[in-house]
């Protein structure tokens, strides 16, 4: 007599268990939060193809899903690098080449200026001081606004996550220079102006950037391949030997 629930109870059970695995499927998605980003290949094919046996789930990235993909990045807590800024205006054009060097919290920017001139920076925390070239006298600033991106007239690729939806055009993966990027193409603003990134999906670092104004380059950035070593813990030191956090004001030798 009791033969006929089989069915019901098998059909009960069935569908518990597709509660439980839809369950489990969303709070996956919630939890994850995440983009697996390609990571490098040993040979010349793509992710998943012939030339590297590549078992990253390579996400795509279009403009609806970029900031979440930007997201995922990080700068590494100590290199070095090479950076040139361009900016082009109606019959010329100028030219500063940077070099940066990280570590930890602590930042030095030394800057080539167009008259010849070399400008130093070196920030740590909320301070900032500057001196140029040989000097022993330096300036401390407060540094909550003048960051190093700043200092140096870098496009800072971290706003891209901030931006409101449909500011962003385009967004996928590409190679800059042999490296394997996010690439991101903001729409003009008000003004005309459009901007373009090109991340490093492998250390998070700005590759290339421009600026267009009106269809008009006006801007252009481009960086060397950064040295990921320890960095030489005197880089970080103001011209008379002691810390960046340790003075105030101006300083004499």
């Amino acid at each position: 007599m009791h033969k006929p629930q089989r069915p019901y109870l098998i059909l009960g059970f069935g569908l518990l268990l597709a509660v439980v695995i839809a369950i489990l499927t969303l709070g996956g998605r919630r939890s994850a939060g995440t983009i697996v980003l390609p990571a490098e290949q040993n040979g010349p094919s793509g992710p998943g193809g012939a030339g590297g046996q590549s078992t990253v789930q390579v996400v795509e990235v279009t403009p609806e899903t970029v900031r979440t993909a930007v997201a995922t990045l990080s700068r590494p807590a100590a290199y070095s690098q090479t950076q040139t800024v361009e900016t082009f205006w109606s019959g010329g054009s100028g030219q500063t080449v940077s070099t940066v060097a990280v570590s930890g919290d602590c930042t030095r920017l030394d800057t080539q200026l167009v008259d010849g001139s070399v400008r130093h920076m070196l920030f740590d925390g909320d301070l900032a001081a500057v001196w140029y070239d040989d000097e022993t006298v330096w300036t401390v600033l407060q540094a909550s606004e003048l960051t190093p991106d700043r200092a140096a007239r870098t496009l800072t690729y971290e706003d891209v996550v901030d931006l409101p939806d449909g500011t962003i055009a385009a967004a996928d993966y590409r190679e800059r220079d042999g490296v394997r990027c996010i690439y991101v193409e903001t729409a003009p603003d008000g003004a005309g102006y459009a901007s373009c990134y090109w991340v490093a999906v492998d250390t998070g670092l700005l590759c290339a950037a421009e600026r267009w104004e009106n269809g008009t380059m006006v801007y252009r950035f481009s960086a060397g391949a950064p040295d990921s070593a320890a960095q030489d813990g005197r880089l970080f030191l103001l011209p008379d030997g002691s810390v960046l956090n340790g003075g105030a004001g101006t300083a004499e030798e």
